[in-house]
């Protein structure tokens, strides 16, 4: 009897049991499914869809966001001025001409017989701003030789100023030229040649390229200076970008090679170094064992096994981007990162109502921690809750792991005793656009010995633009002082001793200052 009974069990567990197996196998295929399907719409959104960071006017009118380029004015600024705060005055129009270019005067008067009779009233001026090609000269220094007529000593000449490169033929003016053409103006050494060619002096790219490694030997002073300033304003901010470098190891190829950025903020300085790989080894050289400071970065995986060896240091993440994340998970068309954005861009807008109101660090660290903090124990919230709800795969997946594994060091700024510190890092990533536009350009550091010429020059024509000091007047005046100086008395020559000495440039150079927040 025990038999017809236990062979229907069997067989009810044994179908139990493939119910289960078929169950976990619709479950992969569906995930599998899923993922196939977002990689289909996010390949279609990279095709059709334009390749940037602004939403459309529909998703702003969603989001309850102003239109681009506007900005609503902040209540905090009404309340306390009794009017609403100005507006940003746009650009346009046309600057009156520079007072320091010289003036070459040209009278086109009338012929003699028409003006008999006739008194001069006024006179029309018209003024143009003209341009010559490339003036070069010869400099000739003339040192005279006295010699005694009676023979008793020798022959005795004026000592020669001290050159910035011996018996090279040149000038600092055309150093200068060679160096702010490449890394200012972005031309390559092979299209100065023919450029300069054109105005009657042919000075080969292999000359030229000895002139840079000259320049950049004497300004390493320089950029050991400004990399004292930036450890000692005690906050920095850390960021690394791309280079082509030809690599002889294989072939004369091209490869990834790296730019470090240290950023100074309240500084106006910036020093970047030179590595052949993104290893977080080169922030050791960088900062001093026991460093005492705070370190804004993005969410590198290479930073926290660094920054762990630093227990006086604390670290700050960047806000920007994680925006960024959400907006991409916005254009994918997930609607659920709708109210993230919405509370991001909240933040942003308590961060312009501070500027606006001129709050000082300590005053702004309060008023974040009154109006910043709520938005971000909502927006946690809000991560917290997609964690469990958010699809497997997909953006939006990507911005809550981002926020979830990162959010004590993203949140850190808003606290009480952090108004120095920025909401994001955007503001060492504008010093990277000069390095990106001279990659298109001269495409590739030639050799791994050579990439550190780079990141010297970087660094100082990157500290000249963040102070609007212009960088071709900076080096004209610091490379003879430094030719003629020693590591004790090259002293008080950084930018921003040449900045005291003379009024701002901007205008004239076209630099931007690196606004306070």
């Amino acid at each position: 009897m025990l038999t017809p009974t236990a062979a229907p069990r069997n067989e009810t567990e044994a179908l139990q049991v493939r119910v289960h197996e078929l169950e976990s196998l619709l479950k992969i295929s569906e995930a599998r499914c899923a993922k196939l399907e977002y990689k289909l719409q996010d390949l279609l959104r990279r095709i059709f869809d334009p390749k940037n960071e602004k939403l459309n006017p529909a998703q702003r009118a969603l989001f309850g966001l102003p239109e681009a380029g506007t900005s609503p004015a902040p209540a905090q600024a009404v309340a306390a001025s009794g009017a609403p705060c100005a507006k940003r005055k746009k650009g346009g129009g046309r600057r009156p001409p520079p007072e320091n270019l010289p003036v070459r005067r040209e009278v086109i008067d009338l012929p003699e017989d028409q003006r008999v009779g006739l008194v001069k009233i006024r006179e029309e001026i018209t003024t143009q701003i003209e341009y010559q090609p490339s003036v070069f000269f010869r400099r000739e220094i003339v040192r005279p030789v006295y010699a005694s007529p009676q023979r008793t000593q020798a022959p005795i000449v004026a000592a020669l100023p001290a050159q910035v490169i011996p018996q090279s033929g040149v000038g600092p003016g055309f150093l200068t030229h060679v160096v702010i053409t490449k890394y200012v103006d972005h031309v390559p050494l092979y299209r100065q040649e023919r450029i300069d060619a054109r105005g009657g002096v042919w000075i080969g790219r292999q000359a030229r390229c000895r002139y840079v490694e000259a320049v950049a030997h004497l300004l390493i002073t320089i950029h050991q200076y400004l990399k004292h300033k930036i450890l000692g304003s005690g906050y920095v901010q850390l960021d690394e970008t791309f280079t082509k470098l030809i690599d002889p190891d294989r072939g004369g190829r091209a490869r990834d090679a790296y730019l470090w950025g240290y950023h100074a903020p309240h500084e106006n300085a910036i020093v970047l170094e030179f590595s052949p790989s993104r290893s977080g080894a080169i922030l050791h050289n960088f900062f001093p064992p026991h460093w005492n400071g705070e370190v804004q970065t993005d969410g590198a995986a290479m930073y926290p096994g660094v920054f762990k060896h630093y227990p006086n240091l604390t670290r700050f993440e960047c806000i920007g981007h994680l925006r960024r994340y959400v907006r991409e998970a916005v254009k994918a068309g997930e609607t659920q990162a709708l109210p993230l954005l919405q509370d991001i861009t909240q933040l942003y807008r308590i961060e312009k109502e501070a500027t606006n109101l001129g709050l000082s660090h300590a005053k702004r660290g309060l008023y974040r921690h009154a109006k910043a903090k709520p938005v971000l124990k909502r927006l946690q919230r809000r991560f917290r809750s997609l964690e469990r709800e958010a699809p497997l795969f997909g953006k939006l997946r990507e911005a809550v792991t981002y926020a979830t594994n990162r959010w004590r060091h993203l949140a850190r700024y808003a606290k009480v005793g952090c108004g120095h510190i920025h909401i994001d890092q955007n503001a060492i990533e504008r010093c990277f656009r000069p390095t990106k536009v001279g990659l298109r350009n001269y495409l590739f550091i030639g050799h791994p010995d050579a990439g550190w010429r780079s990141a010297v020059i970087y660094s100082v024509v990157g500290t000249c633009r963040l102070l609007g000091v212009n960088p071709e007047a900076y080096l004209l005046w610091v490379l003879p002082k430094l030719a003629a100086s020693t590591n004790k008395t090259a002293v008080n020559l950084l930018p921003h001793d040449f900045a005291r000495l003379q009024p701002q440039t901007d205008q004239i150079t076209g630099c931007e200052s690196s606004p306070s927040f």
